[in-house]
């Protein structure tokens, strides 16, 4: 299992050549954090010896408690080649940094709003985990864009019982809290409300990844 000195070792030429990125971590976080976290996670690996650098980005204005891997993209060493990198090999660090820059830079540095994120997420870049699949995910995004309509669909659909069903027990608190936070909200068509709640969200969710010195607070579009 690599450490994080390692990985600080093996950033290094990245680092230096794109002063837009950061190190948390094992985290290589895309400069400035607004709604959504632009990042390279450097994963674990059963094999001590083995970097496997991962290409995620993640909207804040969800209480998180650690980094998702949800939207993750594996920068591989080639076309059709490994996901892992070895430490012992010399040439690692220069690759790796290199891949990082051509496979997860690019797509990542695209997403600069709500609706960027929405399109990243998309079911053609990840076909099982694609954003739309998952309404305890999507509301969020509906309330951050103030779509009132697709957001109260989903809370009419989770307040039937086959929906309690689907997310009771193993979901009690997400449930609660977008059934019991957001949809009221939703119901009584309070923006402002519901802005400061998902502003309340990102607050936490920044604070629990330690990136607040990262962070810039804009309005969302519900706001505008």
């Amino acid at each position: 299992m690599t450490t994080v000195g390692q990985v600080r070792q093996v950033v290094q030429p990245l680092l230096q050549r794109n002063p837009d990125l950061t190190l948390i971590g094992r985290l290589v976080v895309i400069k400035p954090v607004h709604h959504v976290l632009r990042a390279v996670y450097i994963e674990r690996s059963s094999d001590p010896g083995a970097f496997i650098p991962i290409a995620t980005a993640i909207f804040l204005f969800k209480p998180r408690k650690g980094i998702s891997l949800h939207w993750g993209l594996r920068v591989y060493r080639g076309p059709v080649g490994s996901g892992t990198w070895d430490v012992g090999e010399p040439q690692t660090s220069a690759s790796m940094c290199e891949a990082i820059e051509a496979q997860a830079l690019p797509p990542l540095r695209s997403i600069k709003t709500i609706d960027d994120f929405v399109a990243f997420t998309s079911k053609d870049r990840f076909p099982d985990t694609f954003l739309y699949a998952y309404e305890d995910l999507k509301i969020y995004i509906d309330v951050a864009r103030g779509d009132f309509d697709a957001a109260r669909s989903i809370c009419e659909h989770m307040a039937t019982d086959r929906a309690k069903r689907t997310y009771l027990p193993d979901m009690q608190e997400e449930y609660d809290r977008i059934t019991k936070e957001l949809c009221p909200l939703v119901a009584a068509n309070d923006r402002p409300g519901l802005a400061r709640l998902l502003h309340g969200y990102e607050a936490q969710s920044v604070k629990n990844l330690k990136i607040e010195k990262l962070w810039e607070p804009t309005p969302f579009p519900i706001e505008s």
